[in-house]
């Protein structure tokens, strides 16, 4: 419990700290290089990362006369792959986004350089998790790209009238609701539960809010016991369809509470478009509320997604300023406004998603609030983490499908994370 205090602390200090006086793209100077070109990868496919990646690149380059980044697009299934093979070659980009939970395998390669030792690197005013994203012996590697994003529980308000529920934010709340809420219709709650990262992802907030924690290979103790024992009962009790096995968070869950087969899910702000455009808005077809705890009181600790920019040795120490100063630009409020946009992501700083709520809409408060508690899913684990999510998955799915009991699918998972811990 010390650890939530301390976030807690950490997180206020960061509020106190928090400022828009950040150097603009234009105070940024470029070096004395007349003719010099950053590669730079990611897996950005989306039209408003791509537009809004393209024209901060514009700005970058305009500012900079001589410097051209050139761009290559890299899908996500395999951008984790080649940079690994490129870090073996010494050859990776100079600039090279990456998916947060990706970033200490990356600095474990010892191909990326220490951001925190280039000029004009600041943490100043970035929720904890965000920034310590890229902390690694001290030194911090990275810096996001577009913000983060994270996930709450959003419910189809005609239904939770219907059958006069509230909107749950207890687990004793959700089981009452999901079942008042299923129908021939829809179910309750639609579950992620596929053999995958975001089975993971979605159950962190039920176990790390109930004082679980990885590091402590406490998942088979009451913590993970409790939280699996509340996704078993959804799913035993008929609120969750046993389809979930399959189900990844987008689009098979989403699509279900589009369709309306579904009446809550846990779920992000990437879906806020999806929804528009099938006539679901904020308030009026959809609410949004935190996580729901075990008991009152307790912090929705939520997992943090997104990607960070890194810079590699390639290219030199001018190359790296460079690379440095363009992802330094993407980190003042104006820009970061306009890329969290872009991308359907909260700003990494505190101030600056205050301002994005008021600019961005209500239905972004929640999952602003939920952020001064959230952990970046590699907290205390590094490049460990792939390995441990898989063990989690695994027992996730094992209990929900009936071919181990809860107590048994983690007691395995815990013999396992203690091996990979020990490592």
């Amino acid at each position: 419990m010390n650890f939530f205090v301390n976030k807690r602390r950490r997180a206020l200090a960061a509020v106190a700290a928090a400022s828009f006086a950040v150097v603009g793209l234009s105070q940024v100077a470029a070096s004395a290089a007349t003719k010099i070109t950053l590669t730079e990868e990611d897996y950005f496919n989306t039209p408003g990362q791509i537009s809004g990646l393209a024209s901060y690149t514009a700005q970058f380059e305009a500012a900079h006369p001589g410097v051209t980044v050139k761009r290559q697009y890299v899908p996500f299934a395999n951008l984790d792959t080649k940079l690994l093979t490129q870090a073996a070659g010494n050859d990776l980009p100079n600039l090279l986004a990456v998916d947060n939970p990706f970033v200490s395998t990356m600095i474990s390669t010892g191909q990326v350089v220490p951001l925190s030792g280039l000029k004009g690197f600041s943490t100043q005013g970035y929720y904890p998790a965000v920034i310590d994203e890229g902390l690694s012996n001290g030194k911090y590697y990275s810096l996001p790209v577009a913000g983060a994003n994270s996930i709450a529980l959003i419910y189809n308000i005609a239904m939770l009238k219907a059958a006069h529920v509230s909107p749950p934010t207890t687990w004793a709340q959700l089981v009452s609701a999901a079942k008042a809420l299923t129908t021939p219709q829809h179910y309750g709650i639609a579950l992620t539960c596929e053999a995958a990262e975001d089975t993971t992802w979605q159950w962190e907030p039920f176990f790390w809010s109930n004082g679980g924690a990885f590091t402590f290979a406490n998942i088979a103790s009451s913590p993970g016991v409790q939280a699996l024992s509340l996704w078993k009962q959804l799913v035993t009790d008929g609120s969750a369809s046993k389809a979930c096995l399959n189900w990844s968070q987008t689009p098979a869950a989403s699509s279900q509470f589009i369709a309306g087969k579904a009446a809550m899910m846990v779920n992000g702000p990437w879906n806020f478009p999806t929804l528009n455009l099938n006539h679901m808005y904020y308030g009026k077809q959809f609410g949004i509320v935190p996580v729901p705890v075990r008991v009152p009181g307790q912090h929705v600790v939520v997992p943090l997604g997104g990607e960070d920019w890194m810079i590699s040795k390639s290219g030199g120490s001018q190359a790296q300023q460079l690379a440095f100063e363009y992802i330094q630009g993407m980190q003042t409020p104006a820009e970061e406004l306009k890329l969290a946009k872009a991308f359907g992501y909260l700003p990494g700083k505190i101030a600056v998603a205050q301002t994005y709520v008021k600019q961005a809409g209500p239905e972004w408060k929640v999952y602003v609030d939920q952020t001064i508690y959230a952990h970046p899913r590699t907290l205390g684990l590094g490049v460990k983490y792939p390995k441990v999510s898989q063990v989690v998955w695994t027992a996730i799915q094992a209990a929900l499908s009936g071919s181990q009991s809860v107590q048994s699918a983690l007691s395995t998972a815990q013999s396992q994370i203690k091996s990979i811990l020990a490592s």
